[in-house]
C-alpha cells in the first residue's frame, strides 16, 4: 500500500460511523476478519487489507496496559487491563479483590457500565472478562449478566502446563487467559468462533463456549491427523442447551474457510452437509446459518433437489432433513458422489440414523466423512451411536453444564403417596 492507501485504511478503521456500538462493532469485525480491498495507481485489481495477520500471528503487535483511560460522555472510565493488537482494543479486563462480597458480579456491573458510559471503547472489543483470581467469567458486548460463563477446563493446554508457567495451581483467572489469551489461540478464537446473530431487528453477538472450542478444534484435528477415511469421523456428545448449532455453525465455517481448510490435504474446500431428522430442527439449524451470516448455505426443498445438490458437488454447503434420501418406487438408492472431501454433520445422530435412511446416505456418499451430534448417544446391540460415527471427539455432560452454571440443577423429594 502507498502512503495514500495506508491513511485510507487506517481511517476505515478508526473512523466508522454508525448508528450504534453494536453496529460499527459487527463492521470493524467484518474488515478485520474478512478484510478489505483498495485500489491503488500501477496495479491491475485491488489490494487486499489485513489489519490483523490470522495466519501468522507472530507478524501482529501485542500489548498488554494497565488502568488504560477512556474519555466517556461525561466522564473517564478507566478499566483495570486493555489488551491492543496492532493498536486496536480487543479485549477489556476488569479485576475485583476476592476479598470484597460478590467480586465477580461488581465486575460485570462495571463492565456493563463502561459500555454505557464510553462506547467508543467497545466498538472494536472482542472478548470481556471479569475477574476475581479464583472466579473469572466472560462473554461478548451487549450481554445481560447472565450470559458471562466461566472457561472451566483448560484447552488445549493442561493445568499442569499452566501451573509450570504460575509456579501455582491454577485458578479460573489462569485457566482461561491461558486457553483465550495466547496470541495464535485468541486470534484463533476472533477470527473463527464468534457471530452475529440478527433476530426481530435486534443484533446479538455471540462468542464460543470453552466446550464448544474445544470440540471444533479437535474435530479438525481428526481430520488432520486420522490414519484412515472411516476414522476422521466420531461423536460429539454435548448436553442439550449446550449450543450444539452454533458448534456445527463454528464447525461448518473452519471447514470451509480457505485459509483454515488448506491444512486438510485432500479434505481441502470440502462439501458440508448439515442432516436433522425433524422439520424444525431444520428451520432452526438453517435459521441459526443464515442469521448468523454463514456465506450461501443451501436448503434442499425436496429430495429430488437433495440428489441435484449432491450430484453437483460444487463445494456448497447443504442443509437437509434425512426423510429427503428416500427411494423413489422401491428402487435402490443411487450412488451420487464417491468424493471423498464431504463432510457430514448429522444432529440428533442417536435418532433414525441406522436402517433404511441412514442407509440410503451413506450408499449415496460412500466416501464421506460423518460427525454426530448428540446429547443423549446410545450403545445397544442393534443400535449405536459411536460404532455408527466413530468414537468420541469430544464430551460435554449435563454434569459439567451444571457445574458451569449453564443448566439449573434439578432436586426432587422422592415419597409415597398416601392411598385410599
Amino acid at each position: 500500500l502507498d502512503e495514500t492507501n495506508v491513511g485510507r485504511a487506517v481511517k476505515r478503521i478508526s473512523q466508522v460511523q454508525s448508528a450504534s456500538t453494536m453496529e460499527a462493532n459487527q463492521r470493524i469485525y467484518d474488515d478485520i476478519v474478512n478484510y478489505f480491498s483498495l485500489r491503488q495507481d500501477g496495479f491491475t485489481s485491488s489490494l487486499t487489507v489485513k489489519i490483523i495477520d490470522f495466519d501468522h500471528p507472530e507478524n501482529n503487535i501485542f500489548r498488554a496496559t494497565n488502568q488504560y483511560q477512556v474519555l466517556g460522555h461525561s466522564d473517564k472510565i478507566i478499566p483495570d487491563i486493555v489488551l491492543f493488537v496492532n493498536g486496536l482494543p480487543l479485549v477489556t479486563i476488569e479485576c475485583k479483590s476476592p476479598t470484597i462480597n460478590r467480586p465477580l458480579e461488581h465486575g460485570i456491573n462495571d463492565l456493563i457500565g463502561y459500555q454505557k458510559a464510553a462506547p467508543r471503547l467497545f466498538e472494536y472489543n472482542q472478548v470481556l472478562v471479569a475477574t476475581s483470581g479464583a472466579k473469572t467469567a466472560y462473554s461478548a458486548i451487549d450481554a445481560d449478566a447472565r450470559f458471562f460463563h466461566r472457561w472451566r477446563i483448560p484447552y488445549p493446554i493442561s493445568k499442569e502446563e499452566i501451573q509450570a508457567i504460575t509456579g501455582n495451581k491454577p485458578n479460573g483467572q489462569d485457566i482461561l487467559l491461558a486457553s483465550l489469551c495466547e496470541p495464535a489461540r485468541f486470534l484463533d478464537f476472533v477470527r473463527n468462533f464468534t457471530a452475529f446473530e440478527t433476530d426481530q431487528g435486534r443484533t446479538v453477538k455471540k462468542i464460543a463456549r470453552y466446550q464448544q472450542v474445544r470440540a471444533v478444534n479437535k474435530a479438525m484435528e481428526r481430520i488432520k491427523k486420522a490414519d484412515s477415511r472411516k476414522s476422521r469421523g466420531g461423536v460429539i456428545w454435548h448436553t442439550q442447551g449446550s449450543g450444539k448449532s452454533l458448534t456445527m455453525l463454528w464447525l461448518a465455517l473452519k471447514l470451509r474457510r480457505p485459509e483454515e481448510s488448506v491444512n486438510l490435504g485432500e479434505m481441502e474446500n470440502p462439501t458440508v452437509i448439515i442432516v436433522t431428522d425433524r422439520r424444525d430442527l431444520d428451520k432452526q439449524i438453517t435459521g441459526t446459518f443464515k442469521r448468523c451470516g454463514f456465506p450461501n448455505p443451501v436448503t434442499a426443498k425436496d429430495s429430488e433437489h437433495l440428489r441435484q445438490l449432491l450430484k453437483d458437488g460444487a463445494k456448497k454447503t447443504i442443509l437437509t432433513t434425512v426423510q429427503k434420501f428416500q427411494t423413489q418406487d422401491d428402487k435402490p438408492y443411487p450412488e451420487l458422489s464417491r468424493d471423498s472431501n464431504i463432510v457430514i454433520m448429522v444432529d440428533e445422530a442417536h435418532r433414525t440414523q441406522y436402517k433404511g435412511l441412514a442407509t440410503n446416505m451413506r450408499t449415496a456418499l460412500p466416501n464421506a466423512v460423518y460427525f454426530g451430534f448428540s446429547g443423549t448417544p446410545i450403545d445397544k446391540k442393534d443400535r449405536s451411536t459411536p460404532r455408527t460415527f466413530g468414537t468420541y471427539i469430544d464430551t460435554y455432560t449435563i454434569q459439567e453444564s451444571v457445574a458451569d452454571n449453564a443448566t439449573v440443577e434439578i432436586r426432587y423429594d422422592a415419597r409415597l403417596p398416601n392411598l385410599h
